[in-house]
Formats: C-alpha cells, sequence, structure tokens
C-alpha cells in the first residue's frame, strides 16, 4: 500500500475514532444548534422540495433497491467484480447500525420517532448518519467505478451526479431534522474511509484476476 494512502487510512481512522467519542460524551454541540437553525430557516419550496427528495434516497427500501439493481447491471454485463463489490457496498449499512449503538447519540429532539419502527432500537441515535454513509460508500463507489470504465461525457455525468448527491445529504437530513451537523461530519469522515478501504479491496482483485487470465 502506498505511504500517503495509509496515512490517509490512519487520519481518518483517528478522526472517526475521535468524533464517536466526541458524540457519545455530548449530544449536541453548539455549532449543531447554530448549523439547524440556518438550515431550517430557508423556506424556499424549490430547496424544501429538494432537501426531502435527496433524503428519501436513503430510506432502507431505496437503499435496498439502488444496491440490487446496479448490482444486476454489473452482474448482467459480466461485470462480475464490479457486481460484487457494488454489493459489498451494503456494509456501509451494517457499520451504521453497529456504531450508533455503540455511540448511542440521542436524535435531535423534534425528530419524529416511530415506535412500531422494525429498528427502533437503531433508528433511535443519531450518529452516524446512515444516509450520508451510504451516500459517500455507494454513490461514491459508482464515482469511482464511472471515472474508471467511462470516457467523455458519460463519464462527467455520472461523476457529477454522484458528488452532487453525495454534498447534498448531508443538508438534507439536517434540514428534514434528523441529524445534527457533527452528525454527518462524522460520517463523512467514516464514509470515506469505508471507501477507500473497498476501492482497494476492488483494485486487488481487479489485478489479480488479470494476474490469472495472463
Amino acid at each position: 500500500m502506498d505511504l500517503k494512502v495509509e496515512s490517509v487510512i490512519l487520519l481518518l481512522l483517528a478522526c472517526g475514532i475521535g468524533l464517536s467519542i466526541a458524540a457519545h460524551l455530548f449530544a449536541v454541540f453548539p455549532f449543531d444548534l447554530k448549523v439547524t437553525h440556518e438550515l431550517q430557516e430557508i423556506k424556499n419550496p424549490v430547496f424544501s422540495s429538494f432537501m426531502v427528495g435527496v433524503s428519501a434516497l436513503g430510506a432502507p427500501l431505496a437503499e435496498a433497491i439502488l444496491i440490487g439493481s446496479v448490482t444486476l447491471i454489473f452482474y448482467l454485463r459480466r461485470m462480475r467484480i464490479e457486481a460484487v463489490y457494488v454489493l459489498a457496498t451494503a456494509s456501509s449499512v451494517v457499520l451504521t447500525a453497529i456504531l450508533k449503538v455503540l455511540v448511542g447519540r440521542p436524535r435531535p429532539p423534534l425528530y419524529p420517532l416511530n415506535p412500531v419502527e422494525l429498528f427502533l432500537a437503531i433508528d433511535q441515535y443519531s450518529f452516524p448518519s446512515g444516509h450520508v454513509l451510504f451516500f459517500v460508500v455507494f454513490f461514491g463507489f459508482l464515482a469511482y467505478l464511472g471515472w474508471v470504465h467511462l470516457t467523455g461525457w458519460l463519464r462527467l455525468l455520472v461523476v457529477t451526479v454522484c458528488g452532487t448527491l453525495i454534498v447534498a445529504i448531508a443538508p438534507s437530513r439536517i434540514y428534514v431534522g434528523a441529524h445534527w451537523a457533527s452528525d454527518v461530519i462524522g460520517s463523512y469522515v467514516i464514509g470515506t474511509l469505508l471507501l477507500i478501504i473497498l476501492i482497494l479491496l476492488y483494485n486487488h482483485a481487479v489485478q489479480r484476476q488479470g494476474a490469472v487470465a495472463t
């Protein structure tokens, strides 16, 4: 592994652990309240619809459909390694559940919890944001595949759409009252760490396949 990549991984790991500990110790930070207030003061209906729509893409059913459909597309195109690693982005969901329980940070007070929710034991916790972590890992990996396998306007389109969604999901979760700003910051850090690991594993699998083929 390249020394620079190793250093980035260690830095992200340290930041992720530090943010997780901070979220466990403090239910909210002063800047969380300020960011939430500023975002929720925006009354533009177009902005509101966009925030709600982006946030809805991270619902459990939507995540399952996204992962399943993209995995199937790659599988049918005989891109088996890509299909396996797109499916592996579901690890972000597992990691989110584990961290939520370990950190145990409560949701913002106005977030409506559904008492009959199947995953209430996990959903009641705020850190990290599962939506943000999923978007970073899933759409980040798609953007990487798009950059590697596509060219021209199609590459630009895939990378732009994925990048836009990754950026937009954070304010959307704060806007709908589901998370604090520190939740989404932690999710970006942890999600980027997981994304880098998946990309490294994917590249290693591709290299091994190439070596076997020759």
